[in-house]
């Protein structure tokens, strides 16, 4: 019996030194670093991969003039230029249905798709004789059942409503009007036209050419 409190003290000491050996936990840093790594998994996870997006082959703008309350209130309005009546030094007068002309095909066989006047997209508006009034450019495309496709750019004077196309000039086979405006009854339009180098399909040359209206007629202004 006298053994009991030996024994019971001495399994004190053990205890007491296996704590005093082990040691103090960190809990700091153990949840600094647990922090950590759910920080770096959350980054991993909403991080985007990397996409490769393919560049465009051929992007080209049509005709666009800055829109303005004056264009969006003209009564040359979209419909009256696509049922307009227009004429050309090359190709006579015409009356356009819908936007477009057809002429007949020298045989039966030739499809009439391809003996077209066509308006064009793009419209600008603006002042072309000082009036006071809106008036409208536009261009037509014209195929005459080959490659080519000459584009012309149409005068249209606004009088009292009516469209009246007073002047059409002859621009060029397969040019691109990219963007125009009318400003104080200049015209201006920035262009590509075929390079000393280009085919015929291909303009690449880029230009501005400037126009005005004299005597009722268009002519480029040096």
């Amino acid at each position: 019996m006298k053994k009991l409190p030996y024994l019971f003290s001495l399994m004190l000491g053990i205890l007491a030194c296996g704590i005093q050996s082990r040691p103090p936990m960190d809990l700091a840093g153990i949840v600094n670093a647990t922090l950590t790594a759910v920080a770096q998994n959350n980054l991993q996870a909403s991080a985007p991969s990397a996409t490769l997006i393919p560049a465009s082959i051929e992007s080209l703008p049509s005709a666009t003039s800055p829109v303005t309350p004056e264009a969006l209130n003209s009564t040359l309005s979209l419909d009256i230029l696509r049922y307009g009546t227009y004429h050309s030094a090359d190709w006579g007068e015409f009356q356009l249905s819908d936007g477009v002309y057809y002429r007949t095909p020298p045989t039966s066989q030739e499809s009439p798709d391809s003996y077209t006047t066509r308006l064009m997209e793009a419209v600008l508006y603006g002042d072309l004789n000082l009036d006071g009034s809106q008036d409208a450019i536009v261009f037509l495309a014209t195929q005459n059942g080959g490659t080519g496709r000459f584009v012309e750019m149409a005068a249209v004077l606004n009088l009292n409503g009516s469209a009246n196309n007073v002047s059409t000039l002859y621009l060029g086979d397969r040019v691109i009007v990219q963007a125009g405006a009318i400003q104080n009854g200049l015209i201006t339009l920035n262009m590509l036209v075929q390079g000393p180098n280009d085919g015929a399909c291909c303009p690449s040359q880029a230009v501005t050419w400037n126009f005005h209206l004299d005597g009722g007629q268009l002519v480029q202004t040096p």
